[in-house]
């Protein structure tokens, strides 16, 4: 029987969930871990089957996270839009963190439709915008690709946009796309 651990689980992915937020998934390796646990690899390997279980406690983590940013309320803004709005932050604030949950391949996950964002956001949208049904899953679907593209630009630095512009992006997608909606027959609210 291998002697006990030192370390936790809970410290290792602690560890492993910082050394992403600071240099990316790349940058997480056995070595690094073991590091900056100051500790050899066993433990990581007495608590963890590899190095792939370690990620995946990450992208658990980093999933936490964007849960919690998804729900922070915002001043002045409506439920919806602040979602839209945190979305972004999110990419700002835990690029990695972003970088690992929507910028690389992840064949077991759909985050569009596969965890607890889809029914969140489509109960926001119903409840608050009065938009139901297949109207509110297009919504919901083409917001996202439009924030997605926002939040893609700003966590590879290709674009930097004011918190004010993003307002109005996000503000004028959802009107047209509202007022698509009104001229099939559906709901037109604004956000």
């Amino acid at each position: 029987m291998p002697p006990r651990a030192k370390v936790t689980k809970e410290q290792i992915i602690d560890a492993a969930s910082a050394i992403v937020r600071e240099k990316g998934l790349t940058g997480l390796t056995a070595k690094s871990l073991a590091a900056k646990l100051r500790c050899s690899t066993q433990p990581i390997f007495w608590l963890f089957e590899g190095m792939d279980e370690v990620k995946k406690a990450v992208s658990e983590r980093a999933l936490v996270k964007f849960d919690e940013y998804l729900r922070v309320k915002v001043p002045d803004v409506t439920t919806y839009k602040a979602i839209g709005l945190n979305y972004i932050r999110f990419a700002t604030e835990e690029t990695e963190f972003f970088k690992l949950l929507f910028m690389s391949e992840k064949r077991d996950l759909d985050i569009l439709k596969g965890h607890s964002v889809m029914p969140y956001v489509l109960k926001i949208l119903e409840d608050d915008e009065k938009i139901k049904g297949i109207q509110a899953q297009d919504i919901y679907e083409e917001m996202w690709l439009f924030s997605h593209g926002i939040a893609t630009m700003i966590a590879t630095g290709t674009a930097r946009f004011s918190q004010e512009r993003i307002q109005e992006m996000l503000t004028a997608v959802y009107r047209g796309l509202t007022k698509n909606l009104e001229e099939k027959g559906g709901k037109n609210e604004e956000v």
